[in-house]
């Protein structure tokens, strides 16, 4: 199990990675374009869009994976048992917030493919952005349901 954890963690790292990566490098090579070159790039919003997406996303299920999102600390000298209602709780919402990210991220996908909307410029189905949402949700979901058994 920790083969496979360590195998997801890695992947998630690369594509976060990747994406951010071609965020920073697609925003310099616009401002190059634009205002050195004076011919501004067509296209260069609809991938800066979609790799700001994708990493959000994936950077979210790392951030579970790792226990690194915000939290804050104002219940930290509380009695055990209501320390375990508040993480009781924590789960639930997490978890009911990661179901339905994953349940109408689906659905947005499946309409999406049925429309056949495509990204400006782009021939590129839509769906395809929108894919980001219930992968990452799953991703998630392993990463916070795993949290409660270890």
């Amino acid at each position: 199990m920790a083969k496979i954890d360590s195998l997801l963690g890695k992947l998630l790292e690369i594509i976060t990675t990747i994406c951010l990566s071609a965020t920073v490098f697609i925003t310099l090579l616009q401002v190059v374009f634009r205002y050195v070159i004076q011919q501004p790039l067509s296209w260069s919003q609809e991938v800066l869009m979609i790799s700001f997406v994708y990493s959000i996303l994936f950077g979210s299920a790392l951030a579970i994976k790792n226990s690194e999102h915000l939290t804050v600390d104002l219940y930290e000298n509380v009695s055990k048992l209501f320390s375990i209602v508040l993480k009781t709780l924590e789960f639930i919402v997490v978890g009911t917030m990661i179901v339905v990210l994953l349940y109408y991220g689906y659905i947005l996908v499946m309409d999406n493919f049925k429309s056949g909307q495509i990204i400006g410029i782009f021939p590129v189905k839509k769906a395809y952005v929108y894919l980001a949402l219930p992968v990452s949700a799953l991703f998630m979901l392993y990463f916070h349901i795993k949290k409660v058994f270890s």
